[in-house]
């Protein structure tokens, strides 16, 4: 396949859709019994690819209406348990929370206080999934059926954690590599820093292109 950074990034959201987090409509509509779209569609489908330059185009996963109505995507990435409906604190709500206008929260923020730069979720990632004991999460028995561990825990096991990061480094960059013959370079993570400097690049074309 010829390479151009068009046909690149239409390429790249095709497979990120393919393997975003996705429920059936019966499971859909059982877990969340008033809000029956898609999160890959609310939060990712509909999303304009914006042109920097002539040489790079980005494109977002959230927008005003996820964040309002669907901002379990976040969670889905950041937070390795997830709490059970009704069991939640107010901490580990955070302080998106308690922002009156849902539209406006913003769960993938981050801060710089002029000394360090902070994203008040990212504390959900820290340390070792090794809380198994604590939290429920499904299990195979002897034979083979699933059983649900420790059911009467106030958290579950979040099996889409790093959804994005797994997409990447499981098929879609070796799949973008093949498809136009590229060689795959090493992966990285982006700093806070560079996500903070990344989304307010992102807010300034947003802006300009709404005046």
């Amino acid at each position: 396949m010829e390479f151009t950074i068009d046909s690149f990034t239409k390429r790249l959201r095709e497979l990120m859709y393919n393997r975003f987090p996705y429920e059936n409509d019966e499971m859909n509509i059982l877990k969340h019994k008033d809000r029956n779209e898609h999160i890959r569609d609310v939060a990712f489908k509909n999303n304009q690819t914006i042109s920097v330059s002539e040489n790079e185009k980005v494109f977002e996963i959230g927008n005003d209406y996820a964040e309002q109505y669907y901002p379990y995507y976040h969670i889905l990435e950041d937070a390795p348990y997830i709490r059970k409906r009704d069991r939640a604190t107010d901490k580990t709500r955070g302080s998106q929370a308690k922002v009156e206008k849902l539209a406006d929260r913003d769960y993938n923020k981050v801060s710089f206080n002029g000394k360090t730069y902070t994203r008040e979720y990212a504390r959900n990632v820290r340390g070792k999934r090794s809380r198994l004991s604590n939290v429920s999460y499904w299990a195979s028995d002897g034979n083979g059926d699933k059983i649900w561990i420790n059911r009467e825990s106030n958290s579950y096991l979040n099996t889409h954690y790093q959804y994005i990061e797994r997409m990447m480094n499981t098929s879609i960059l070796d799949t973008l590599a093949m498809e136009f013959n590229l060689k795959k370079a090493r992966t990285e993570i982006t700093t806070l820093k560079e996500d903070f400097e990344a989304l307010n690049i992102v807010d300034i074309i947003n802006s300009s292109l709404e005046e």
